[in-house]
């Protein structure tokens, strides 16, 4: 349900881009104090911006087709995205020793923020101006049955700006829900669509069931109704799909997981060696000693909790935390729930600031874990969960990780109940589907937000 084409990305990201070089250049020329620097810094400072811009709201996918007409979403991450921008951009030129060009930098990033917060409130207004008139809001009905359609149903609502969903035709008299109504059978399609100026039709019914389809999509394109068909492979396929041809003959076939490839392999350890390396030895190298005390001081036992642990391809390996509980028999079957009377007080602190999972960059820097994946569970719990759900064990495709997609979308900590299970499960398979190094980045940047607003789960 996406566009081919990234006309709605651009006519967001243009005018971003266009105000804060104007803004720029705008304060060069206006600007005394400015006169002492040197032409390359300006170079420099406007090429940097730039760059920092475009990575940062790539990481945060302020401009992807989803987010874009959920303003209130689109809202949250830009605040983000500027703050992480103005930081870096700050921090940058502090660095530098460009102390002169410090009232320059905050007047440039300030007028952008301002720029922003306008931009978006024009958009808001747009946005709900369109939703209201529905003035680009295409009419689609669907040929088939509600229970066959419901994915096809869930992607169209989600664009409901776009797309209003009239009903169904179906010769079989099968309404699942009643969300939609049933038109008519299936020949009364075209009249109707023709009457009520019905944009596209969606079949969920293959034509080599009903070759009378291949007649009706005809007439439809004739009439300039655009007809499409929806290829029913089943609506709990944990396979995502590619479609190829040889000349005319339609091949569909299992599309590979990006990390099954050597170069996606490569990318994500290049990653972990680096960002682990960087806190072991900036941050682990001084919080480390402080966290040791505290938990010393509190109580008896080691500073380390080990515990093996599920890894890839379900090998264990013994996965190194803080001890936030006091030593007990039961750590390595009962998981710890909210008002755990294990708990230290330092402990309760560590894991609620997710810190208590620092000592696991050593994992990664092993190559036992990944700083993004699925997050590792205790032997016991993965043999009882596996019982539970059937693709359970698919999220040991690949290595576990301090932090992941079901994470920052809210499935994390204890699970109570069998939904929770599912939904973590289905979020970890998803990723691995989808991974890409700048989705890595953005669930890095989502667990900062997340570890700084806090979590209800994180207990």
């Amino acid at each position: 349900m996406k566009p081919k084409n990234n006309s709605a990305k651009f006519s967001f990201l243009l005018p971003d881009l266009l105000a804060f070089n104007i803004v720029h250049f705008y304060l060069i020329t206006n600007m005394h104090d400015m006169q002492g620097i040197q032409a390359h810094f300006y170079t420099l400072l406007i090429v940097f911006n730039n760059m920092a811009w475009l990575i940062c709201s790539h990481i945060a996918g302020i401009y992807k087709y989803d987010k874009i007409y959920k303003v209130q979403e689109l809202v949250k991450q830009t605040t983000i995205t500027y703050v992480f921008f103005a930081l870096i951009t700050w921090l940058f030129f502090d660095l530098s020793f460009l102390s002169d060009t410090s009232n320059f930098i905050l007047f440039d990033v300030l007028w952008f923020g301002i720029f922003l917060m306008v931009s978006r409130l024009a958009m808001l207004t747009i946005a709900r101006f369109i939703d209201k008139t529905g003035v680009f809001r295409k009419r689609i009905v669907i040929i088939g049955d509600t229970e066959a359609a419901q994915p096809l149903i869930e992607q169209l609502e989600k664009k409901q700006i776009f797309y209003e969903i009239k009903g169904f035709f179906n010769d079989a008299d099968n309404r699942a829900d009643g969300q939609y109504p049933q038109l008519g059978k299936i020949n009364d399609c075209l009249e109707y669509s023709k009457q009520n100026n019905i944009a596209e039709i969606y079949s969920v019914i293959s034509p080599d069931y009903m070759k009378e389809l291949y007649q009706l999509a005809d007439e439809a394109q004739k009439n300039f109704i655009k007809f499409k068909f929806v290829p029913q492979f089943g609506v709990d396929s944990k396979y995502k799909y590619s479609l190829d041809y040889e000349d005319n003959l339609p091949i569909v076939s299992l599309k590979p997981e990006p990390l099954a490839e050597i170069s996606g392999q490569l990318q994500k350890r290049v990653f972990d060696v680096v960002f682990s390396s960087f806190v072991i030895v900036f941050i682990l190298s001084w919080l480390l000693p402080i966290i040791a005390i505290l938990i010393k001081m509190e109580s008896e036992g080691p500073v380390f909790f080990k515990q093996f642990r599920t890894g890839k391809n379900n090998r264990p390996f013994l996965c190194l935390k803080f001890r936030s509980l006091k030593v007990n028999d039961a750590a390595d079957t009962q998981q710890v729930t909210q008002n755990d009377a294990r708990y230290t007080r330092i402990g309760k602190f560590l894991r609620r600031t997710n810190l208590d999972e620092l000592p696991q960059f050593f994992n990664v820097l092993a190559g036992d874990m990944s700083v993004v994946g699925s997050r590792p569970h205790m032997l016991k719990h993965t043999e009882d969960y596996s019982r539970l759900h059937s693709n359970y064990m698919l999220r040991h495709s690949i290595k576990p990780g301090l932090t992941g997609w079901a994470q920052v979308n809210g499935y994390r900590g204890e699970i109570k109940v069998n939904e929770q299970l599912i939904k973590r499960v289905e979020h970890d398979l998803w990723y691995i589907e989808n991974w890409n190094f700048w989705l890595d980045m953005q669930i890095v940047l989502q667990t900062f937000t997340k570890t700084f607003k806090g979590d209800k789960n994180a207990y």
